[in-house]
């Protein structure tokens, strides 16, 4: 039985342990936070209750962790950030996070009530901010209700399209005694819409009549997944490509694979939204990387499918748009008759993105290795089960050409918001979220600044990922467009640091890596050390075909 105020005792019964016993209950695996006086209640009920607290060096970083523990599991994340500044901090994960469509719980402290309205220090009314990155945020004034409340967001969280929640709750409620024991029974999953006998009919009728189709996965079935897309792939002889959290949702080695649906780094695609007789789009949209739909042929039908009816329809319109779970489409496509594709449409596609991808491989120069040769010697040397990171700059565009991701899970990019900064926690986080996995980070000598210093979070507790920062001393993703449309640039250049001194300083290893050969013994000896660490490759400054074709 628990216990109030006595803090020798196993659990003390109040707010704090009322947030840590649901967190629990629904799957938690760590809360990520950084030192705040405030939620000193939230530490002492995880200490407690033996939630593991991981204490970051930023609030913006633990909530890109919580939200790399989420990319890799399927389950929610969550953090818990101290008052005004602490919450503000939360932002930027808070918009990667609504915009990805990945689900966060993001407790955040505000002042004692007594103090309400009063000027107290860091106080700020943080919820205006809050309910615009995120799907539900709420204010909790009552010690007693804080479970109640956190049900509502699992609820939100979960509802369609996931995403992240927001629950403000003042420090005199989180120290606050409760009346009785926290609850610790898991809130039920809201319910997922299902497809009538109209809509399979008219799905049907799209695709018995399709000889040129094009499956692309979408996000939403990293968390409503089916265990019958492979299934479908192969019965119907489907090409597919994948959108980024459902990168190796099927394994991209499976010879139906024409790279990640990324429309300006793939070519191959670009060219099949036109020339196909049908697209068939699952669990997502016609967003910037699908050209928001603007270059598919005007007589290509589409059967877009989407749990959030809001997404149907948007930026092109869809013959057959259902609001429906993308899983329940999938077993619908798996027990439909085998469609007549053409004999030479799929295979067409697949061996398209061969030539376009191995086009790409460019030889090295003075100032050091092609982007490409730099991360194929990465990945040769690294395990089928490796983790691998990119994010938004140009190095990161090469990568995601090159990267073969054969589970769910393994690929973490923070590509739809655009943010920098992100790399970094998520391999934190990921090393949290799956410790027996190595985990890479591609990122440029300009993002890895922003929070290398999570280095040390890792080395802290024990977890290990490896920092590949490839270095061409300047902004890239800004610097070579800026050449190429004005002949110069501003301000983009980076002189170049010793990254490598930085990780060793951080309680990590350093490596600095000029060939492939170098490359690939640095990464064997980091996972085979256990230690967090930096390989610094100097690299051509080239500019991806993703970032040449936008600009």
């Amino acid at each position: 039985m628990l216990t109030k105020n006595n803090a020798s005792d196993a659990a003390v019964l109040d707010g704090g342990a009322a947030i840590v016993a649901w967190f629990k209950a629904v799957g938690v695996r760590n809360v990520f936070s950084v030192s705040g006086g405030p939620i000193n209640a939230v530490y002492r009920a995880c200490a407690r209750q033996g939630l593991p607290l991981i204490h970051t060096r930023h609030e913006a970083a633990a909530c890109f962790m919580a939200e790399a523990q989420s990319r890799v599991t399927g389950q929610a994340g969550a953090a818990v950030v101290t008052l005004g500044p602490g919450v503000t901090n939360a932002v930027t994960p808070g918009l990667v996070a609504m915009l990805a469509g990945t689900p966060v719980i993001i407790v955040g402290a505000q002042a004692g009530t007594a103090s309400s309205e009063r000027g107290a220090g860091m106080a700020y009314d943080v919820l205006p901010i809050m309910k615009g990155v995120t799907k539900w945020a709420a204010r909790c004034t009552d010690p007693n209700r804080l479970q109640e409340y956190l049900d509502i967001a699992w609820r939100k969280m979960w509802a369609g399209r996931p995403g992240p929640v927001f629950i403000e709750v003042p420090t005199d409620i989180l120290s606050a005694p409760l009346r009785c024991e926290p609850q610790t029974s898991v809130p039920p999953m809201p319910g997922r819409p299902g497809l009538d006998k109209e809509d399979a009919e008219a799905a049907g009728a799209v695709l018995s009549s399709s000889r040129k189709p094009l499956l692309i996965l979408g996000d939403e079935l990293f968390f409503d997944r089916s265990q019958r897309i492979a299934e479908v792939v192969e019965k119907h002889g489907l090409p597919f490509a994948t959108m980024r959290l459902a990168r190796g949702i099927v394994d991209e080695r499976h010879p139906n694979w024409m790279g990640p649906a990324y429309a300006p780094c793939n070519e191959t695609l670009r060219a099949a939204m036109k020339k196909a007789d049908s697209i068939i789009l699952l669990g997502h949209h016609f967003e910037f990387d699908l050209e928001f739909g603007d270059t598919v042929g005007k007589d290509v039908r589409i059967v877009q499918v989407c749990s959030d009816p809001e997404l149907l329809h948007r930026n092109r319109r869809a013959d057959v748009a259902l609001a429906a779970s993308p899983a329940t489409f999938i077993d619908l496509l798996a027990e439909l008759p085998a469609m007549d594709v053409a004999s030479d449409w799929t295979a067409g596609l697949v061996s398209e993105w061969g030539r376009e991808r191995d086009a790409q491989l460019g030889e090295g120069d003075n100032s050091g290795i092609h982007p490409i040769a730099a991360v194929d010697a990465v990945t040769e040397a690294a395990p089928q089960n490796t983790i691998y990171v990119t994010s938004h700059g140009n190095v990161d565009f090469w990568a995601d050409a090159r990267l073969r991701i054969s589970a769910p899970g393994r690929y973490l990019r923070a590509g739809q918001s655009g943010a920098l900064g992100a790399e970094v926690p998520y391999g934190a986080g990921a090393s949290f979220a799956d410790p027996e996995a190595p985990v890479i980070v591609f990122v440029g000598d300009g993002g890895v600044g922003f929070h290398v210093a999570e280095l040390d979070t890792a080395e802290r507790y024990g977890r290990a990922f490896i920092i590949v920062v490839l270095d061409d001393e300047m902004w890239g993703a800004i610097a070579l467009p800026q050449e190429m449309s004005f002949g110069e640039t501003y301000e983009m250049h980076l002189p170049r640091r010793d990254w490598s001194k930085v990780a060793e300083g951080l309680g990590g290893r350093g490596y600095l890596a000029r060939d492939a050969a170098a490359i690939q013994d640095a990464v064997r000896d980091a996972i085979a050390s256990g230690k967090p660490a930096i390989i610094q490759v100097p690299v051509r400054s080239v500019i991806s075909p993703y970032m040449a074709y936008i600009s």
